[in-house]
Order: structure tokens, then sequence, then C-alpha cells
């Protein structure tokens, strides 16, 4: 027999990304609606609120259950942290390279997962042979041009040293190559990243979390999903730890509480070993019985596809998420699939879109849909 739920918080943390609950917002409105005309959920959604000491939220009604989204923000810590320029292109690709070549993290990610690998590499070898290419170039400009006349061979090279730079450095944003640089230096450097206010958001979102498990705790018919991506699935694994401790100290059951990650990239901090507070928490959850599904995609250069995060961090875990591919291929049309495919940015947010054909993947089933997550996904 189905579970039908008829109350559900979802909580949701975004990734290393400065936009805030507005775009979000536009980005869930947008293509619930698309996803209505596959579906016919027959909803009525509100306009994105923030009250007074609350995260931002919206809510969504069906005749057979009602919904509130909150956006646990923490964009404003991101603004602040935000990589922007030539100079912090360089720092975040000497970050990649301290934390995961040199100690030879870069073996492990090979193994378990070559395209992330790839991915993880691709901003530094860009931004490696850039800085090549403008050496050669002002080189060979300058050795080219004092044969005609020293000072315009001089003035040549500077101009080279300066505007090249520039020129690749607006190349690489078209091609989306600093977002991953910036992902991949943040997780890198996680344990310094995790304290001050990020450290505080997070114990705010657990508390946040936690009494609304215990203030719907006796009703069979509600579920509180916690979906997390990309970066928002390594602050995941903190919140969803703090709120189980929570729970525990108080003796509040966590039955109605689900998880949904996707996307992500949770090694980039996990295979680390100095990284122990993160590897404490994650060996806590993995003693637990959860409610758990990881979603990722081969397509998706920015996660870890398939991963079995828990076992290969080298932690002792009994238990692990369900790793099921979002599986893109078969929800989507085969020209706009491959189109798709190409834009790898796009790919890594796909998990947010709306689907043209109905498969085991559905974000807005999950959120939407009437019956328990669990009940969805078989």
């Amino acid at each position: 027999m189905d579970k039908i739920c008829k109350k559900r918080d979802v909580f949701y943390i975004a990734g290393y990304d400065p936009r805030g609950y507005r775009h979000y917002y536009t980005i869930f409105k947008k293509n619930l609606f698309l996803q209505n005309e596959l579906l016919s959920y027959d909803y009525t959604l509100s306009k994105s609120q923030v009250k007074e000491n609350t995260y931002p939220f919206w809510q969504i009604q069906t005749s057979y259950t009602n919904i509130t989204y909150t956006f646990l923000n923490w964009n404003d810590i991101v603004k602040k942290n935000w990589s922007e320029g030539i100079k912090d292109a360089l720092s975040d690709c000497y970050s990649f390279f301290r934390i995961y070549t040199i100690t030879g993290l870069f073996l492990k990610f090979g193994k378990e997962s070559p395209y992330q690998l790839i991915t993880g590499y691709y901003p530094f070898f860009y931004v490696f042979l850039s800085l090549i290419f403008t050496l050669v170039c002002a080189f060979s400009i300058f050795i080219y041009l004092q044969n005609f006349h020293v000072i315009l061979g001089i003035l040549a090279c500077i101009f080279s040293l300066v505007f090249l730079p520039r020129i690749l450095y607006k190349l690489g944003k078209k091609l989306s190559v600093f977002w991953i640089a910036r992902i991949c230096s943040f997780c890198a450097n996680w344990e310094k990243n995790a304290q001050g206010k990020l450290e505080l958001r997070m114990n705010n979102f657990a508390k946040v979390i936690f009494e609304k498990l215990k203030e719907n705790m006796n009703d069979k018919n509600y579920e509180l999903i916690l979906s997390a991506h990309s970066v928002g699935t390594v602050l995941c694994i903190d919140v969803l730890a703090k709120v189980l401790r929570k729970c525990e100290k108080e003796n509040i059951p966590f039955e109605n509480l689900k998880v949904l990650t996707l996307g992500e990239c949770i090694p980039l901090v996990s295979y680390q070993k100095r990284s122990l507070d993160f590897r404490k928490d994650l060996e806590y959850l993995g003693s637990k019985n959860l409610i758990w599904y990881d979603f990722t995609s081969i397509i998706d250069g920015a996660c870890f596809a398939q991963v079995d995060f828990m076992h290969t961090s080298g932690i002792k875990a009994d238990f692990s998420p369900r790793y099921l591919s979002a599986k893109f291929h078969t929800l989507y049309k085969s020209k706009d699939y491959k189109k798709i495919k190409k834009d790898k940015y796009k790919a890594h947010f796909l998990y947010l879109f709306a689907t043209q054909i109905q498969g085991t993947y559905n974000f807005f089933e999950f959120i939407v849909g009437k019956n328990k997550l669990e009940e969805k996904i078989k």
C-alpha cells in the first residue's frame, strides 16, 4: 500500500554559488510549470517569502499534500569568498595542486572516478598552459620585433604579458573553467572554510531541521527531505550529523527524515586524511540506517558518479546511501540530450530541471508527488 504524505518539509542546500534564493525560486517555478505539463500536479505555488528569523521559503499545495520548500541560504558567505580575476584563478589552481596533487590524492580520484579527475585537472592545465602560451608569445614577439627596434619589441612584449592573460581569462569563464576551480579549491580547504560564519550557519541549519522533526515526530503522514546539491552535499554531511546527534540526545525519532543528495563531490573532502571532523561525521552517519538516495550522472563532470563515498573514504561504515544514476539520457529527447551533454555547466544543474520523459529520476516528483520518497524510488 502506498504511503501518502499529507505534509512535507523540504530543506535545500545549494552548492558553492553566490546566487541567492530568488535565482533558485525562478528555476523552481519555471521547471515546476514545465514538469506539470507531463505529470499534471494541479498545484498552486506561493511567492518566495522571508519572515523574521527564518530562511527563505515557498509553499506548494496540491490536492493531496502541502509542501514547504526552505532554501537554507549560505550564498552570502560564498560571495565574500568568491574568486574573481586572474590572481584568484591562480590561487584556486595552486590550492588544487597543493592538496590533491602533491599529496597523491589524485591517484585515488583517478581510481574511483576518472571523469572527476579529468574535470579537476581541466582548470589547472588551462591556467598552466595559458601561462606558457602567454610567455612564449610575449618572448617570440620580442625576439621578432627587436630586429626592427628594441623599444618596440619591449613594448609589444609588455602589451602581450598584460592583455593576453585577460583574453584567456575571459575565454576560460565562457568555457566554465573557473567555477570548477572554485569548487575544488573550496573543498580542498574545507577544514579552514568550515569554521567561523559557516560553522555557525550549519549549526543553525541543523537547529531548524531538528525543530521541524521534533514538531512533527508523531505525524505518520509527514516527511522531511533534506536535499543538497554539489558542494551543498559537503555541508549536508555536517548538518545531518548534527541533526541526528540532537535527535539522540533528546530521544526524538528520525524515521520521518529522508536525505536526497544530488551531484555530490563529497570525496573532495572525505579522501583528505586531515579532514578529521568531517570524516568523523561521515563515520557516525555510517553507523545509522537512513533513507538516503544519492543521485549522480556520468555527464556531470563536477560530481563523483556512483562512487560509494562511505567505504572508499576508508572509514568504518555499516550503512551507505543508495547510489543511483539519474540516467539523464532516458529523460530527454535525443536531440536535446546531445546539446545538454556538450554544456557541462548545465549538466551539473540538470538535477533541478524538469524532465521531458518520465523515468527513475524526477526532482519535482520527489518534492511534489503525493507518496513518500521511498515509495517513488524503487
